[in-house]
């Protein structure tokens, strides 16, 4: 008699495990309409909720931004902040791009995502009204817009961007006489906390202030013990750690610049003097990272050529220098353009790009650089916006590396 109900047990359970394996396979499938999915989550209440979850975990994102409108459930499961900590896709998205275009006057920004072996870009998200000062590089597919005083989140995966609170009154003196203000994002992979690190400097009274604003927390909270430098509008993110450039005195000629640290799990900061010769300035070089270590690439030194600053010992504060030769169809003297160094992808190509959506490669073309080979080769890009000849502001474009992550913003701040 007791193994008859043991068997009854067992059979039951395999039963729901094939209905719940027949429900994924039907939830995927793109030729189910609403309605019939909307007819099988009416009958998911006979199926435990921590089963769902599962499920839920292994489908990638864009099924799951589907889903959310479905059932409330559906929504309730998917935008719990505990969910992206543990959502990992059956199959696994491929890293792409992620282009952010402006229209006119700059009024809009257009974020398009595409694959990194170049195709059709798909348009993921447009934020309006304001035009960005600057945005962050891409962390864990999240980024951060400064707006001056203020900062927005940006999730273009699921096409959600929230502003953060104000760090002050923007009436308050301490709005009326900041400089330098910028914002900075942060990833801590221990903990899994997103961090924005904000930096206001007081040209006139030579000091500047720090505060963090853990996002799933409602206040910005003070930190001590940063720089009292001028941060520049960049930042990159490698391994828990936000690197940014600061100006060490704001004289009219000959600006002293230093690379500062800031250490997202304990929030401190360290100050790393840079290598004679080694660019100072955001306008003429930029910060990406090279095999988990920090990259300093320099734009000025000849039209053949650009120089890499690799921080080979973070601890220790050791440079190395490298080059990238360009091909000839490359040369500022045949293009006309200087291409930019956007950042580099999982397979350690550093990414070159026009920063002008009119070039001599029609299309939009980016190019890939191997350090270890020294070749180049290029993918094209279709589907940007077209190049405006009456209007300069809707042509600049910008690349970042980018990845799927179904983090809610909705409820990481208010």
């Amino acid at each position: 008699m007791l193994e008859n109900q043991s068997d009854k047990k067992l059979t039951a359970s395999a039963t729901k495990v094939r209905e719940a394996k027949k429900r994924r396979v039907t939830l995927n499938s793109p030729s189910r309409s609403i309605l019939e999915v909307r007819s099988i989550s009416s009958s998911s209440k006979s199926v435990p909720h921590d089963l769902i979850f599962g499920i839920f975990t292994r489908l990638p994102v864009k099924s799951l931004i589907r889903f959310k409108c479905i059932a409330k459930f559906y929504s309730i499961t998917i935008t719990n902040p505990s969910f992206a900590l543990v959502h990992q896709p059956y199959l696994e998205p491929k890293p792409s791009l992620l282009f952010t275009c402006s229209t006119k006057h700059q009024s809009t920004q257009i974020f398009f995502a595409v694959s990194q072996n170049g195709n059709r870009a798909t348009h993921l998200l447009t934020i309006p009204p304001r035009f960005s000062r600057y945005t962050t590089q891409s962390v864990n597919g999240i980024l951060c817009m400064d707006f001056g005083i203020c900062a927005t989140i940006c999730n273009p995966s699921t096409r959600q961007a929230i502003s953060l609170p104000f760090p002050f009154p923007k009436n308050s003196f301490i709005a009326s006489t900041t400089n330098f203000y910028v914002n900075f994002l942060g990833f801590n992979p221990n903990d899994k906390q997103y961090k924005v690190l904000n930096s206001w400097g007081n040209y006139k009274m030579g000091t500047t202030e720090y505060m963090v604003f853990t996002l799933g927390t409602k206040k910005w909270r003070r930190v001590h013990g940063g720089p009292n430098y001028f941060a520049q509008r960049e930042s990159i993110c490698i391994s828990g750690i936000i690197f940014f450039r600061s100006w060490m005195s704001l004289g009219t000629i000959n600006r002293v610049a230093a690379l500062v640290s800031f250490d997202v799990q304990t929030e401190s900061f360290r100050v790393i003097n840079l290598p004679r010769g080694a660019p100072h300035n955001v306008d003429t070089s930029c910060l990406i990272q090279l095999e988990g270590r920090l990259v300093i690439i320099d734009y000025r030194l000849d039209l053949e050529h650009y120089c890499l600053w690799l921080l080979e010992d973070y601890c220790n504060e050791i440079w190395a220098k490298r080059y990238i030769t360009f091909p000839s169809y490359l040369e500022k003297r045949i293009t006309g353009l200087n291409f930019v160094v956007s950042g580099t992808i999982d397979t350690g190509e550093i990414t070159m790009v026009a920063q002008c959506l009119s070039t001599p490669f029609s299309p939009f073309t980016v190019f890939y650089y191997n350090p270890s080979t020294g070749n180049f080769r290029r993918v094209r890009i279709f589907g940007l916006p077209n190049y405006n000849a009456l209007n300069m502001s809707c042509n600049d474009v910008t690349v970042t590396n980018y990845v799927e992550n179904i983090l809610p913003l909705c409820q990481q701040a208010s």
